[in-house]
């Protein structure tokens, strides 16, 4: 970096603040810092804008000096070279407002941290350290110590490396995660995570002799990992691991207070319900060079709409407390429900406690009916009061010993990464929750001392081990991180009681709502009290608003119909009674967390398409065939919480062929989401229609006797077999084969549709970023207009000039001529009327991958652009049309940036 940057920081001030800057200058040329001061650059002849824009090209620091004078005459001047290094994409530059006299920020500059140089030598200080230069972290080989037994949870990424030892006994992997492990090939347990790669391992290898390990990552540091009895050297790395608990009951348990007696060891009194989740940390006391612990408790709000969306966080859970309010009598409805609703998250055995809660205040509850509870579900039973303590040390005890921390695997780490990790703690405890990467980098400079430096990659390392078990969160678009996301679920919380609030009961929400945070931010208490949601600042808001709804989205709890957002499980319509009730072809006795089951499952069908979603009602759904639009459909039945059974129905025009296509989606799909499934066949008579008997019978009689499973009406005496169109079919290899096929293309529209989203949010930081507004335009597929930009003022005003951005996703919508030449074919005829009769330009912007990354992503594979450009496309449009039919035009994109959105504004301003 030193050597592309001449200069260590540009001073830009008003030139009647001059005699302040040029002390200022000189007092940094004496401590080593190499500065561009305007008298000491530009000499007589020199062209002054020029070498200006050199000067701000070569520097690495902006340092711009706020005052009086420079809000005057000189502000427009000023503030032009401040975008480059405030673009939150140009992470290599840094930008640090000054100031100067008691006079306020203007504009966008009142976001920012400055130097207050009111203040004296310690602000000095603090503008030295930011403007010097910055030594790169050295790649390290890392020595690692003994062999652990542990069951590791796996990697997070994908595995693009594997080795095995040259006795057979051990395998080495690498990942996209930026981990090596060490794995036990005989047990398939994973003894060591080597952690210290800023970038995707490509591949690992072991030495001969088996003792040391080699790893190359994608950036081309390779590190050398002993795999010997050393121990690591104490100075450089670090051994950790981290926990994750539950902690979940109806409102009113007092698990807030729980938390902070178990976290601080003290009492603190809470007002009213907890509203979606929080995070705490416990970081538990160890002996000298011992391996540090510490768990991380979530505290989730109790109310049960909540519970759809707690599943966001529920990943990665070692342990479970389930607390429930001593002085109220009937728990156990309560207590059944919330184990239903965490059993769909538990893939494995984890330890859980059953807690008796502000006991202090009365028993009410039957004892003998919570320990049988207790013993039937596998929990530990614990009496508490976080008040006044009882039960506490022995509940937090226990919980300690009980957590399999050998399961989590051990982690070792260079130093360097605890001390940003727990700088980056800090700023959420001190209540920051969204930073660009740049933000989070300049303000970790500022705070770490000169001994701990680091590099881009090395932050990212950290945030992205941060973000595993859900402490921080890197976003795939603005270069933002969420310090604190359980905001998420607070503001999906809000979601929630807006759809709870409306009186047509339909389950869904305008776009724009969600996007204005239009929502209903008030909880009631048990009381009868209405609580006030606390928010966060528009900027922050606007991303926490986006990122909750692109997850809701992907999570198959919502589908987009037009400019709604529409939400299954919250549908209040019931379906009105037909003549004919339709007639049960399929049903399935499930058991589970039924509102996710039933929202997954229509979200599912409806963007599937395979078939098209007519009316939503509760706890049912009709779907059309694409060709003939019959009918068919799915009904949800409940016994209680956990048991219910999903029936299909089907109108006379649908064919054997639909029927067992529709029928497959859903049991794939209840396979994978129902914790128990079974299915039923019901049978009606081919010549008079009478309905057939016990689906259980006829199944045991078909699964005796195969294809020569015969039954005999009870209206008409007509004998018909069992095995019938539809299960041979539906056991076919050929059919299986279809219905894969149209798996795999939907797979392939549900990504596009992610891609989409994905840049439509990537775009709007981009913009926001440049202190512009701009809104989505809800629509169907290809419409031609996906987001619309408005130009502001400097007090945030719209000065009713604009653009129009039609937003492509993919590699795929540019072709490359012989020549290197980009062209950009259109698909649509009635695209290019509608591009050249909007009322502001159109920019058509196309955000591309790196060329392995445009495929269909799986699970939580991120997905990321690598470059993101646009054009102005309504005069080349005009002029080609004057030539005839426009079928493609030369895509010749400039990178969309703060920069660029600023150069389009001023000229729709001139």
């Amino acid at each position: 970096m030193s050597e592309y940057f001449s200069y260590d920081v540009f001073l830009s001030h008003s030139s009647k603040n001059k005699a302040v800057v040029r002390k200022l200058a000189e007092r940094l040329i004496r401590d080593g810092v190499r500065v561009w001061f305007d008298e000491w650059e530009i000499r007589a002849g020199d062209s002054i804008p020029a070498r200006i824009e050199e000067g701000l090209e070569r520097s690495r620091v902006l340092a711009l000096f706020m005052s009086s004078e420079a809000f005057g005459s000189d502000w427009a001047a000023l503030e032009a070279g401040t975008f480059r290094f405030r673009d939150p994409l140009n992470r290599e530059r840094r930008f640090l407002p000054v100031r100067l006299d008691d006079a306020p920020a203007r504009g966008s500059l009142g976001q920012f941290k400055y130097v207050d140089w009111r203040s004296g030598r310690e602000e000095y200080e603090r503008l030295r350290e930011a403007c010097g230069p910055r030594r790169e972290e050295e790649a390290k080989p890392v020595e690692m110590d003994g062999l652990v037994r542990a069951l590791s949870l796996g990697h997070t990424g994908s595995v693009r490396g594997v080795a095995f030892s040259p006795d057979g006994r051990y395998a080495l992997s690498g990942s996209e995660d930026q981990t090596v492990r060490l794995w036990e090939v005989e047990s398939g347990r994973a003894v060591r995570a080597m952690e210290g790669h800023s970038a995707s391992v490509l591949g690992v290898a072991f030495s001969p002799d088996g003792r040391y390990a080699l790893s190359g990552a994608v950036n081309g540091v390779i590190r050398v990992w002993s795999l010997g009895q050393q121990t690591i050297a104490a100075e450089e790395y670090q051994q950790y691991i981290n926990a994750k608990v539950l902690v979940v009951g109806d409102p009113g348990a007092g698990k807030t207070g729980l938390t902070h007696r178990l976290t601080q060891g003290s009492w603190k009194p809470t007002d009213g319900s907890t509203s979606g989740v929080w995070a705490t940390q416990w970081a538990l006391t160890h002996s000298e060079g011992a391996v540090e612990r510490e768990i991380w408790f979530w505290d989730f709000g109790g109310q049960a709409d909540q519970r759809l969306v707690h599943q966001l966080y529920m990943g990665g859970t070692a342990a479970i407390l389930l607390l429930f309010n001593a002085d109220q009598e009937d728990v156990l409805p309560g207590l059944r429900d919330w184990q239903v609703a965490l059993r769909r998250t538990m893939k494995q055995a984890t330890p859980q406690f059953l807690v008796a809660g502000r006991i202090d205040a009365g028993f009410k509850a039957s004892r003998g009916k919570l320990e049988a509870f207790a013993k039937e579900q596998g929990f530990v039973y614990h009496e508490t009061s976080a008040q006044s303590g009882t039960g506490c040390d022995e509940l937090r005890e226990q919980l300690k010993e009980a957590i399999p921390w050998e399961r989590l695997g051990e982690r070792s780490s260079p130093k360097i990464f605890k001390r940003i990790k727990d700088e980056i703690l800090k700023l959420r405890d001190e209540g920051l929750v969204v930073l660009t990467s740049k933000e989070l980098r300049d303000e970790l400079w500022r705070r770490l001392p000169e001994d701990a430096q680091f590099d881009e990659m090395t932050l990212r390392t950290v945030v992205g081990l941060l973000d595993g078990p859900g402490v921080v969160r890197e976003l795939s678009y603005g270069s933002y991180v969420l310090l604190a996301p359980e905001w998420i679920n607070a503001y999906a919380q809000a979601v929630i009681r807006t759809l709870r609030s409306t009186p047509d009961e339909l389950g869904a929400l305008p776009l724009q709502s969600i996007a204005e945070g239009k929502l209903v931010f008030q909880s009631v208490g048990r009381d009868g009290v209405a609580t006030e949601m606390k928010r966060l600042p528009e900027r922050e808001e606007r991303v926490v608003l986006g990122e909750m709804e692109r997850q809701l989205e992907e999570r198959g709890l919502c589908l987009r119909q037009g400019d709604r957002l529409v939400f299954p499980s919250h549908c209040g319509r019931d379906r009105p009674p037909a003549p004919v009730q339709p007639a049960v072809f399929v049903s399935y006795a499930v058991a589970g967390y039924l509102d996710d089951i039933y929202a997954t499952l229509v979200v599912k069908l409806a963007y599937s398409g395979s078939f098209q979603l007519s009316e939503l009602w509760r706890e049912a759904a009709d779907f059309l065939t694409l060709v003939g639009q019959h009918g068919m459909g799915v009904r949800m039945q409940r016994e209680n919480a956990s048991l219910g059974e999903i029936t299909l129905h089907f109108s006379p025009g649908v064919g054997v062929g639909e029927r067992v296509i529709f029928a497959n989606y859903i049991h794939e799909h209840l396979e994978g989401a129902a914790e128990t499934v079974r299915r039923w066949r019901h049978y009606v008579c081919p010549k008079c229609s009478t309905a057939k008997g016990n689906p259980e019978v006829l199944l045991e009689r078909l699964r005796d006797r195969g294809e020569t499973a015969t039954t005999t009406c009870d209206r008409c005496d007509l004998e018909f077999g069992l095995w019938d169109d539809l299960e041979r079919r539906f056991a076919g290899d050929d059919l299986r084969q279809r219905v894969e096929a149209l798996r795999e293309a939907d797979e392939v529209r549900l990504d596009t549709r992610k891609k989409a989203k994905l840049l439509v949010l990537e775009v709007g930081a981009r913009i926001t970023s440049a202190g512009q507004k701009w809104w989505e335009i809800p629509q169907g597929e290809d419409d031609g207009i996906d987001v619309m930009v408005e130009f502001t003022d400097e007090a945030g005003n719209g000065v009713g000039k604009g653009l129009c951005l039609q937003l492509k996703a993919g590699n795929s919508h540019l072709k490359k001529r012989l020549n290197g030449r980009e062209v950009f074919r259109i698909k649509k005829p009635r695209w290019v009327e509608t591009w050249t009769n909007q009322p502001y330009p159109v920019m058509l912007v196309i955000g591309t991958f790196a060329e392995d990354a445009d495929q269909p992503r799986r699970g939580n594979d991120r997905m990321e652009f690598a470059e993101v450009r646009w054009m102005e496309i309504t005069s080349v449009l005009k002029k080609e049309m004057a030539k005839g039919a426009v079928e493609q035009i030369d895509f010749v994109g400039s990178r969309l940036d703060m920069s660029s959105v600023l150069e389009m504004r001023r000229i729709a301003l001139m």
